[in-house]
């Protein structure tokens, strides 16, 4: 039985990951505090009788409502589809998801246009008009983002269904649809709360899709009205208002949510699970068929058009200009920082949260504390950014503020994201090995040297979600952009406002690129060579 001497030294060996929980929520909060002391409550009444505030919050809930379900009735029959089928081009379109899933928004955005626009592809080849700048558009845009990552969601609860129960299945008989009825529904169910809470917490803070195709003040988002109060107005009191509306709003969401979602366990299994055929049909093919069909015509298309200006005269002068290469380099120095500080961030979560996984009394914290690492999600990355440039100011910083505050920015919204990568390999390998590591009296560093073969696959695609995230941003660097701190996605931006469309394309050509780039070489150096099926 461990002693009292045993447990001090097993908090002492976790004071850094100590440290960097308490310093993400020692920022967090300083930053919202920084903001509340410009805010004077006693006129937030009267933004309460405003009509147009809640015609903002009434289309916020509603777009964010509907692209959550329409992600996941799509991601529900193209995982069990991709589960069931193996097909040319299923890990390339695996790869795909992965990549869609952080692609820079304002390059998506532009390659929406590209294929759904008035002049778009949709028009040339069918002559169909399609009205992209409304409700239609943003929806495309969120399904385009979020289908692919309920789908890797999903895919995760599908590899903890046990051999055994296909294997049995497939013994009676089982149809596609008794199959999916009496085994793959058990574990879809308990994955789905936590990917609707996600996706509509990333919907209903949208920002860059809202702001390039929401049309005009009739499809705008809380987001864009905190934009708006901070950039044009600079309406602190207003901003922290609907922060704070925003924040009670989702945190309502998730909890009515989460109250009546089922629980969801970890796999312990050593070994993968295998899967046996089951008794197919015309109809189950047709299923199949028409739901990767869907799939394929809402992610690939948008990805084609990115790259159609390639072979164009303007496309080597784009990127020959000293502009181009300027934004690059600011874009690199902005995302490899904030995903290095993010994956930091999310192994202290990690560490943290699998210490006290069936712990008697603290076993309790485990799911608070990777909830508390998703529930940034729930407040506006201006906001947060705002109050912390003014904290900074307000200590005498505020020369290098501007920088160090996008980068602190992005680094803490790409968390949940890295939190999702991580934590069901880390909470596998402590179920597996706690005994063994206390038998032998392995801590620290000596676990993490153990475990990085098992565990460096997850680590290679966090850093790489962190990367692409922050190299994509446009909302904070929108904020805090100077002439000396312009990004390629904010560079991009700027050209379509200008209306220089060919090079604005080009650079989305460069972005795309670059982002491709570093997440292979991510997940070549960091993951290695292994093969993993999900």
């Amino acid at each position: 039985m461990p002693g009292k001497g045993y447990h001090l030294a097993t908090w002492f060996r976790l004071t850094p990951a100590l440290l960097g929980l308490l310093v993400f929520v020692l920022v967090g909060a300083a930053s919202l505090a920084a903001l509340l002391r410009f805010s004077q409550f006693e006129s937030w009444s009267g933004y309460l009788h405003n009509i147009y505030l809640w015609r903002v919050v009434r289309f916020s809930l509603w777009q964010a409502l509907l692209s959550s379900v329409l992600s996941l009735l799509i991601a529900v029959p193209v995982a069990s589809c991709l589960t069931h089928r193996q097909f040319k081009g299923r890990g390339v379109l695996l790869q795909l998801f992965a990549v869609s899933m952080v692609v820079p928004t304002i390059v998506a955005i532009l390659g929406i246009v590209v294929v759904y626009g008035h002049s778009g592809w949709l028009h040339a080849l069918f002559g169909v008009e399609t009205p992209l700048y409304g409700l239609l558009g943003i929806l495309l845009a969120h399904v385009f983002f979020n289908m692919p990552l309920a789908v890797r969601l999903l895919l995760q609860s599908y590899g903890l269904v046990p051999s055994g129960q296909w294997r049995l299945a497939s013994q009676l008989g089982f149809s596609r649809w008794t199959a999916f009825r009496l085994i793959e529904w058990s574990y879809i169910k308990k994955a789905l709360p936590g990917a609707f809470v996600l996706i509509f917490m990333l919907c209903f803070s949208s920002f860059s899709v809202v702001l390039s195709l929401g049309g005009g003040p009739k499809s705008s988002t809380l987001e864009v009205a905190i934009y708006q109060a901070l950039r044009f107005d600079f309406d602190l009191n207003k901003a922290s208002f609907l922060s704070l509306l925003q924040v009670s709003i989702c945190s309502l969401v998730a909890l009515m949510v989460y109250r009546f979602a089922p629980a969801n366990q970890q796999d312990v299994s050593l070994l993968d699970a295998r899967l046996y055929p089951l008794k197919d049909s015309i109809l189950a093919l047709f299923g199949d068929c028409l739901a990767m069909a869907l799939a394929v015509f809402l992610v690939i298309p948008p990805f084609l058009a990115i790259f159609d200006p390639i072979f164009s005269v303007t496309f080597y002068q784009t990127l020959m200009a000293d502009a181009t290469w300027q934004a690059v380099w600011v874009s690199l120095k902005i995302a490899i920082p904030a995903a290095l500080l993010s994956l930091f961030l999310g192994g202290c979560f990690g560490v943290l949260a699998r210490m006290t996984m069936d712990r008697g009394r603290l076993a309790f914290l485990s799911s608070k504390i990777e909830q508390l690492g998703s529930m940034i999600l729930m407040v506006p990355g201006l906001v947060l950014a705002t109050g912390l440039f003014l904290w900074l100011r307000s200590i005498g910083l505020s020369s290098l503020s501007g920088y160090w505050v996008v980068v602190w920015v992005n680094a803490v919204m790409a968390l949940p994201f890295v939190l999702r990568a991580l934590m069901p390999v880390l909470y596998q390998q402590e179920k597996r090995f706690r005994n063994l590591y206390t038998s032998l009296g392995i801590h620290g560093a000596n676990r993490l040297v153990i475990e990085w073969p098992l565990i460096r696959k997850s680590v290679s695609q966090a850093f790489g979600y962190a990367v692409l995230l922050s190299l994509g941003d446009m909302g904070v660097i929108a904020l805090f952009g100077s002439q000396g701190l312009v990004s390629l996605p904010l560079y991009l931006f700027q050209l379509i406002g200008s209306y220089r469309l060919q090079e604005g394309s080009c650079i989305a050509v460069i972005l795309i690129c670059l982002c491709l780039l570093l997440f292979y070489l991510s997940v070549r150096f960091i993951g290695g060579k292994t093969h993993v099926k999900y």
